[in-house]
């Protein structure tokens, strides 16, 4: 069966809460340790989510608009989608729906009883409109290629000097756009641990290869974020 990769909207990535505190720790430096980067890949090899969270999406007056469900699993399933007047737009089957944000950007998702099939972004780059998917349904070809592609990354991932040399561990997140033609625009980091983590992690992600990403018959523009887990061993 197909699996559902699960891809985070960029235009809200930044409204995450990302918690340095819990994701950067530091050791004893009376300790001597072996560096080692381990790069999290999970059910495509291409991990978004390391762990189930809730995506919420507000009107302009404070009313939710949506809540979407982001499993551990991959799927997006939407805990409620509403009008701005509170009245419930869920309905069985298959269905679309769309939206323009504040900044006048289109999203649209493709919703299949309540879980989210694919997701999209329309935005205007170089006086054209440009379809960004941020989730779509991958074929199992798909995903060994994805998993290949990102698994390469932890050959040329290289544990910072500032870092080791500290005793710092932590989870730097990527993210990315993988172009029509395969290449990789927009990739810049998520967290702010320090210490050359997210310069390290950036650098290696430039090295990723991908084949350009098909759905629905198409070549289409994907985006991803990526986590990578900066783990130091003891000797």
């Amino acid at each position: 069966m197909e699996k559902l990769a699960e891809h985070t909207d960029l235009l809200r990535k930044h409204e995450r809460s990302i918690n340095n505190s819990n994701s950067i720790k530091q050791r004893p430096m009376k300790k001597q340790f072996l560096g080692a980067a381990v790069l999290l890949v999970m059910a495509l090899g291409c991990s978004l989510q390391s762990k189930a969270s809730n995506d919420t999406v507000y009107y302009k007056n404070g009313a939710i608009r949506f809540i979407i469900n982001k499993g551990d699993n991959g799927t997006n399933t939407f805990v409620q989608l509403n009008g701005e007047g509170g009245e419930n737009l869920m309905k069985p089957g298959r269905w679309s729906y769309n939206y323009f944000d504040s900044r006048q950007i289109q999203h649209g998702y493709t919703i299949q009883d309540n879980t989210v099939a694919d997701a999209y972004w329309i935005r205007q780059r170089n006086g054209k409109a440009d379809t960004v998917f941020t989730t779509i349904t991958y074929s199992q070809e798909q995903q060994q290629q994805l998993a290949d592609a990102t698994a390469s990354l932890y050959a040329n991932l290289k544990y910072p000097f500032k870092a080791k040399e500290n005793g710092v561990n932590g989870t730097v997140y990527v993210s990315f756009v993988v172009n029509s033609d395969g290449k990789i625009s927009e990739l810049e980091p998520m967290t702010k641990l320090g210490y050359g983590l997210e310069e390290a992690a950036v650098d290696a992600a430039k090295q990723l290869k991908f084949s350009p990403v098909a759905y629905n018959g198409r070549i289409v523009s994907m985006y991803f974020e990526l986590p990578v887990k900066f783990l130091l061993q003891q000797q």
